[in-house]
C-alpha cells in the first residue's frame, strides 16, 4: 500500500478547494519513531475534583504548594490540595475572567471593574481601588491598570494598600490600557493599539521604567485572551485591523496564527469576548483561545508550532468551545474550571471522555488532488494503536467512522464504521475497501468511543 497524507494539523481555508484540513481534539507530536509525527488525543476530563458552586469558574490562582484561590461566580473560595474549598468573600460577577494576584499573604482579585483585596485566614472583602481592569504581582508590588485610561497603579511594598500618588501612565500612544501581565520579570502593557514593556528599575518616585526599545504597535482585542507562559500570547488588534494571535518573549513580538486561524476568527461575531489559559503537559506547551460568541476553541501547541481545533459535543450533536475556562497546576494534577457549572475537572491525557459524555477525536486530511483526474476507488487502512477496548461498555469494541469527500470537503458519503480492536487485539487491522474517488479527495475519521487515540499514518491502494 502506498503512504497517504493523512496526518497534519488544522488548516481550514476560506476556500475548502485549497485546504480543508480539520484536527479536533487529536494534536500533533514529532519524535524518532516510524514516522516524523502521530496525532494524539487531547486531555479528557474527569468527574469533578471539586464542585464550588453553580455558577461558572472565572479563575484559578495558586498560591503555594497546599493552597490556591479560585473564583466561581461571585464567589472567592480557598481551596486545599485535599479538595476542601472555604469561602473567603465575594466580588461582582461580570461574567468575565477574574484576574488573581497574590503575594503570598494577601491576595488581590480584579473584577468587575474594581480591585479588591482578601487574606487567606479572613472571611471579608475589602475595595482597594475602583476602575481597575486588570492586576498582576512583581517584586513585592501588586500593578495594575485603570479602565478606560492610559494609566497605571502600584502597590506599597508587601501590601494591598495603593498611595494615590503612585500612578503613572504609558506615553507611548494615546490609546487606552487593555491589561498587564507580567513574565520573565518583565512587565507587559497592553493597549488597544499597543504593546510596552517596562521593568523594575528601583526608582524611589517610580519604581517601573519603560525597557528602551520595548514600543510596539500592535494592541490587543481581547483583555482575557492575554495568557502567560515563559513569555505572553494574545489576540491582537491596532488601527490597521484585528484577529491576529501574537507571542513576545522579550524583544518583538511574533504572529503565531496562520491564515486559516485568522480566517476562523475573522468569523466571530465579537473577539473582545475571547479568553484564554496556557498549560504544559508531557513536553508539550499550549495555549488554549476560547470564543464565546464564536462558540469554539483554537489551541496553537507552543512545541511544535501548529494550531489544532479542540471542542465540547452538545447534546445537539453541534461542536461548541470547551468546558474549561481557567487552569492551575495544583495537587500534583492539571485542573480546569467549567465555564458554566462550577466543577473544577483533572484535565487528564488518560482520560477519553468529558465528564463521562464522549469526546470525539476528528482528523481531515488536506484535499489531495491526483491532476483533474477522478481517482479510482481505493482501499484506506489506518495506521493506529489497536486493541485497546475496554473490558465492558461503550469502548468495548471501539470503532472508527470514515467519510469520503471527492469535491474537497463539500459534501461527503454515508458513514462507514470499523473496529479497531478489542482489549488485546494488537495485530487487527484497520480498513475500508473501496472508499471512492474524485477529484480532490478528503478523508475524515472520527472516533468517538472512550479510548486511547494515537493515529501514526494511513496507506492506500
Amino acid at each position: 500500500m502506498t503512504p497517504f497524507p493523512f496526518i497534519g494539523p488544522a488548516y481550514t481555508a476560506r476556500s475548502p478547494n485549497y485546504a480543508s484540513s480539520r484536527c479536533v481534539n487529536l494534536y500533533l507530536e514529532g519524535g524518532k519513531g516510524k514516522a516524523p509525527a502521530l496525532l494524539v488525543g487531547t486531555p479528557g476530563l474527569s468527574a469533578p475534583w471539586i464542585t464550588l458552586s453553580t455558577s461558572g469558574v472565572r479563575g484559578m490562582h495558586v498560591v503555594d504548594d497546599t493552597t490556591s484561590i479560585m473564583v466561581a461566580g461571585g464567589v472567592v473560595y480557598k481551596v486545599t490540595s485535599g479538595a476542601v474549598a472555604t469561602s473567603l468573600g465575594a466580588v461582582p460577577d461580570d461574567g468575565k475572567s477574574a484576574q488573581i494576584a497574590s503575594d503570598g499573604t494577601n491576595f488581590v482579585v480584579a473584577s468587575g471593574g474594581n480591585l479588591y483585596s482578601f487574606t487567606l485566614t479572613g472571611s471579608s472583602t475589602t475595595l482597594v481601588y475602583s476602575g481597575v481592569s486588570s492586576v498582576d504581582y512583581i517584586d513585592d508590588r501588586f500593578i495594575a491598570t485603570l479602565t478606560d485610561t492610559g494609566n497605571y497603579i502600584w502597590s506599597d511594598v508587601l501590601t494591598t494598600t495603593f498611595d494615590p500618588l503612585s500612578i503613572q501612565a504609558t506615553n507611548g500612544t494615546p490609546d487606552k490600557l487593555i491589561g498587564v501581565r507580567v513574565s520573565r520579570r518583565t512587565i507587559y502593557f497592553f493597549g488597544s493599539q499597543s504593546l510596552e514593556q517596562w521593568y523594575d528599575a528601583g526608582g524611589a518616585d517610580n519604581p517601573f521604567s519603560r525597557i528602551d526599545g520595548g514600543f510596539f504597535e500592535i494592541g490587543c482585542a481581547a483583555r482575557d485572551s492575554i495568557a502567560e507562559l515563559d513569555g505572553v500570547f494574545w489576540l491582537g488588534s491596532d488601527d490597521k485591523g484585528a484577529g491576529a494571535v501574537w507571542t513576545v518573549t522579550g524583544g518583538a513580538p511574533r504572529r503565531i496564527s496562520t491564515p486559516a486561524i485568522e480566517y476562523a476568527i475573522s468569523q466571530w461575531p465579537d473577539m473582545t469576548d475571547a479568553y484564554a489559559f496556557t498549560y504544559t503537559q508531557e513536553t508539550h506547551a499550549f495555549y488554549v483561545l476560547s470564543s464565546v460568541s464564536g462558540n469554539e476553541t483554537w489551541v496553537f501547541d507552543i512545541s511544535t508550532g501548529e494550531w489544532h481545533q479542540r471542542a465540547w459535543l452538545h447534546s445537539s450533536g453541534n461542536f461548541h468551545r470547551i468546558r474549561p475556562r481557567s487552569h492551575a497546576y495544583f495537587a500534583g494534577t492539571h485542573l480546569v474550571g467549567d465555564w458554566q457549572t462550577g466543577d473544577v475537572y483533572q484535565y487528564d491525557l488518560n482520560t477519553y471522555s468529558d465528564n463521562g459524555n464522549p469526546l470525539p477525536a476528528v482528523r481531515a486530511c488536506t484535499t489531495v488532488q491526483n491532476g483533474l483526474k477522478l481517482q479510482r476507488n481505493m482501499s484506506f487502512r489506518l495506521d493506529m494503536d489497536s486493541g485497546v477496548g475496554l473490558t465492558t461498555g461503550q469502548g468495548s469494541d471501539p470503532q472508527a467512522m470514515l467519510r469520503f469527500s471527492g469535491d474537497g470537503g463539500r459534501t461527503w458519503s454515508s458513514a462507514l464504521w470499523r473496529t479497531f480492536g478489542r482489549i488485546g487485539e494488537y495485530g487487527r487491522r484497520c480498513i475500508w475497501r473501496r472508499v471512492g474517488g474524485g477529484e480532490r479527495s478528503v478523508i475524515e475519521i472520527t472516533i468517538t468511543d472512550p479510548v486511547k487515540r494515537a493515529i501514526t499514518g494511513a496507506y492506500v491502494e
